[in-house]
Order: structure tokens, then C-alpha cells, then sequence
């Protein structure tokens, strides 16, 4: 085969969308990826899309060929979801995987539901899932239960309220799944970060007079920068703003909890800590490249129980290299055991930058049973899913569950996830994200990606974020 016939034999071995709206464009390629996951690599679909006096859908690939009419709406939103019903119907026999999303697409789905729920009945709700997103009866009923959860805690919403959210960008060894802004801890470029986080926090603090509902200090792994370092950044935290009713940081690597860090955090008030095995099993831990055994999981987290951490959450991931649904059955067991009050599972997302992806892993799409197993594992101990999310490529169209103890449930993870109050973002890569509830509307400013410019040129930052806080007040 000549260069010519290579490059385009390589280029039909693709997903295309050819229309000239780029927001109905990327929802549709999003639905098609979703239902076929392997055409991204592999194979090809090419759907171009006419509008006249209808849409005309004209679709090409290895199982199908053929037109579809879409009658027009002035809705955009509406257009979306009728050109997604008509593909659902005409390409579902051929779906690579279990189908129960429906035409569902986005990271947020509870957020549908509760928006729903601010019109429509119960029942009225759940038969939009059904009949007009085509959601499955058995995930409508789950969606629901989790959506009533949610409203139980951002119910009724305060425009006052805030939460912070603090990153760190350090760890002591890259995962191979991790696509995160993150980089192996270093002693002198942490410092000069630290130093710009300080400054920042401190500046900002002069906006705020009430004191935040939720502290989150995530990652990265925050603990992997030293008890002095991360000391530091928790006072400024509790002098300048104020004591939370829930103050989470992530500890995740047990390779990096002490005596020492762990009494520091009790002291400063910090009353949620995460520690996250990912799996329990040795081999898998050395595949994905984490420095820390099972056998440390479980002495980080007898020492945090010890110590008097009564809030503690695990996470685990399903769909990692080498790992079947036995695996998956052994960790949850395992975490089962220690009896944390919030286990939260997520679905492995092969996404650009990580060590995965080019590795070009693809994962198993066979994944579905394990959430069966894993939520009558978990209901019949006394937990019940909290919050959940989407990402893209996640392996099998799957899902991220948050499960909890009556009770237990993270504030700072609802209000995050259905965006129903500001939080403020503080260091590289994170965002801050103010919340209008008379709108329902989310605003959005991003701090710098790269470490660099988030050191040397976040004044340009604060300068946006400042028109935000003369509104607001907080």
C-alpha cells in the first residue's frame, strides 16, 4: 500500500461530524462516541449534517448507511435532543456495549433531574428520563433516589454561601491513569508554590466576612508536600476565613500519612480525610505506579481511626489494567471491612496525557455487572450512592459513585457536582465558579495550567476574580 492509501486508510478509522454549529456538532460526535467507543480508533462513522427545511442526518459507516429527517426547532437545546432520539432509534440495535444512559451525554446528570424536579412531579420527571432521554427504568429509579439525597443538603440555597477549594499539584510518583496537572514533588519549585498560594489566600481573604461551608484541599496529594508545608496553608485557611462544618483534605497515597501529618490535621480542625487504595491488590498498585503496598492502606488507616479521624473516605477504581471483576469484588470487600464512612467508586477515563492513554489501553466495556454487585455490597452494610458523575471515555460508558453512611454525606462533593453555590478555586488548575441562583447560572474564571504561569502571572487572575467578589459580597 502506497503513503497516500496508508494515511487514508488511517484517517477513515474515525468518528467525524461534519456540521457547521460546533455545539451541536461536539453533542452529537459525544453520542456516538459513547455508544461506540472502539470507532474512535478503529472503524469509522461519518454522519454530515444538512439543514433546511428539516435536518438531514446522512450517516455512513461499516453497519449502517443511510439518511435520517429531523424536524427543526427554534430550541437549540430541543434540536439537540431530537437529532440524539432519532440516531438513539436508528443505531441502537448496533450499540457496542449495554446501553441504559439513553441519550444522555453529560458529566452531570443529577443536575437534569433537579432542575426537573423544580416543575414537574415525581412521576412526570421520571417518565421525561424514560420516554424522551430514554434512560432505563432500574437507572431512572437510582437517579432519582440520589437526586432527593442532593436536595436534602443544597436545599434551600443561600446566594452567601461558599466553599473553597485549595490544589496542590505535587505527588510522590505519577499514576499511569492520571491525567491531571501534576508533577513528582520538588522541594525548591514547591516552595516558590506555596509561597504564591499563601499570597493569594491571604489577598482574597479581605472579600470574604462569612465563613465558608466546605474547605477541600485536593490533588495531586496534598500530604506529599510535608506537615510544615501543608500546615502553613491550612492556618492562613482557618485565620482568614474561618472554621467550615466540613474540612476535607486528601491524603489518598498512604505513602505519604504519618503520626506526624495526621496529628496536624486533627489539630487544625480538618475533620474529613481521604485515603485511596484504588485496588487491593499488590500487583495492581506496582502496574499503576503507586509506592505503597495493601498492607500500608490498611496501617494508614488504623492509625487515622487511632487518632480519631471519624470521617474517612476510600476510593477504588474499576477497570484497571490487569484487573477483572474479581478484582474489583476483593477491593470493595476489603474497604468493606475497614468500614469507611464514604467509598467513593470510579470508572477508569483513559484520557489525553496520561500514561494509559499512550499506552493505548482501552479497557474492557464488560463492566456493568460490577456496579450491580457493588451496590447491593454496599446498600446491604448501610451505605447508599450520593452523589454520582460522568466523565469522558470513561471505559464501558460507566459512571463515578459516591456512596455514604447516613449522615456522612460530603457537602463540598453535592454542591461541587450540581453547581448550586460559588466555590472558590486557589491554586494552579483550579477554577472558581460563581453561582446565580435567581439565573440557576454558573460563571466560571480559570487559574492558570501550568505551573509557571500560575507563580509569575496570577495577579491577572485576581483581577478578574475581583469584579466577581465587589458583586458578591460574600
Amino acid at each position: 500500500m502506497n503513503l497516500k492509501g496508508l494515511i487514508t486508510r488511517l484517517l477513515d478509522k474515525m468518528i467525524e461530524v461534519k456540521y457547521y454549529n460546533e455545539n451541536i456538532k461536539k453533542e452529537v460526535f459525544e453520542f456516538l462516541r459513547l455508544k461506540f467507543p472502539s470507532y474512535e480508533n478503529s472503524n469509522y462513522i461519518k454522519l454530515e449534517i444538512t439543514d433546511l427545511e428539516d435536518f438531514n442526518l446522512k450517516i455512513e459507516s461499516d453497519f449502517f448507511k443511510g439518511e435520517i429527517l429531523v424536524e427543526k426547532t427554534s430550541d437549540i437545546r430541543e434540536q439537540k435532543i431530537l437529532i440524539k432520539q432519532k440516531l438513539y432509534k436508528a443505531l441502537k440495535p448496533h450499540f457496542e456495549s449495554y446501553d441504559k444512559w439513553g441519550i444522555l451525554t453529560g458529566v452531570r446528570p443529577v443536575k437534569l433531574i433537579i432542575k426537573l424536579l423544580r416543575n414537574y412531579s415525581d412521576l412526570e420527571v421520571m417518565n421525561i428520563l424514560k420516554f424522551k432521554y430514554f434512560v432505563a427504568e432500574d437507572l431512572v429509579e437510582y437517579l432519582m433516589d440520589i437526586a432527593k439525597r442532593e436536595l436534602k443538603v443544597i436545599c434551600p440555597i443561600d446566594p452567601k454561601s461558599y466553599s473553597i477549594y485549595v490544589h496542590i499539584p505535587f505527588c510522590p510518583s505519577k499514576c499511569s491513569y492520571c491525567s491531571f496537572q501534576t508533577q513528582i514533588y520538588n522541594s525548591k519549585v514547591a516552595d516558590d508554590y506555596i509561597e504564591r498560594l499563601v499570597k493569594d489566600l491571604e489577598r482574597e481573604s479581605f472579600y470574604f466576612k462569612g465563613e465558608p461551608k466546605s474547605i477541600y484541599i485536593g490533588g495531586g496529594t496534598p500530604t506529599s508536600i510535608g506537615v510544615k508545608s501543608l500546615q502553613k496553608i491550612i492556618k492562613i485557611l482557618n485565620s482568614r476565613y474561618g472554621n467550615p462544618s466540613e474540612f476535607t483534605v486528601e491524603c489518598g497515597r498512604p505513602d505519604t500519612i504519618s503520626r506526624d501529618m495526621l496529628l496536624m490535621l486533627k489539630e487544625e480542625g480538618v475533620n474529613r480525610i481521604s485515603i485511596n487504595p484504588q485496588s487491593m491488590n499488590d500487583i495492581t498498585l506496582n502496574k499503576i505506579g503507586r509506592n505503597h503496598s495493601v498492607k500500608d492502606i490498611y496501617n494508614s488507616f488504623s492509625l487515622a481511626r487511632d487518632l480519631g479521624f471519624d470521617f474517612i473516605n476510600m476510593d477504588l477504581i474499576v477497570g484497571l489494567p490487569r484487573e477483572g471483576i474479581t478484582d474489583n469484588k476483593k477491593t470493595l470487600k476489603e474497604i468493606l471491612k475497614l468500614n469507611p464512612e464514604n467509598i467513593t467508586v470510579h470508572t477508569l477515563s483513559i484520557k489525553n496525557g496520561s500514561k494509559l492513554y499512550e499506552e493505548k489501553y482501552r479497557g474492557s466495556n464488560s463492566i456493568e455487572n460490577i456496579f450491580d454487585f457493588i451496590d447491593k455490597e454496599t446498600y446491604s452494610v448501610g451505605y447508599y450512592p450520593y452523589y454520582l458523575y460522568r466523565q469522558k471515555r470513561m471505559i464501558g460508558n460507566g459512571e463515578n459513585v459516591g456512596y455514604s453512611k447516613e449522615g456522612f454525606e460530603s457537602i463540598y462533593n453535592i454542591y461541587m457536582m450540581e453547581e448550586k453555590q460559588s466555590i472558590i478555586g486557589f491554586g494552579m488548575s483550579s477554577s472558581s465558579k460563581f453561582f446565580f441562583p435567581k439565573e440557576d447560572r454558573i460563571e466560571s474564571i480559570m487559574n492558570f495550567r501550568n505551573i509557571k504561569d500560575y507563580i509569575e502571572r496570577n495577579d491577572e487572575i485576581f483581577s478578574k476574580k475581583l469584579n466577581y467578589y465587589r458583586d458578591f459580597k460574600f
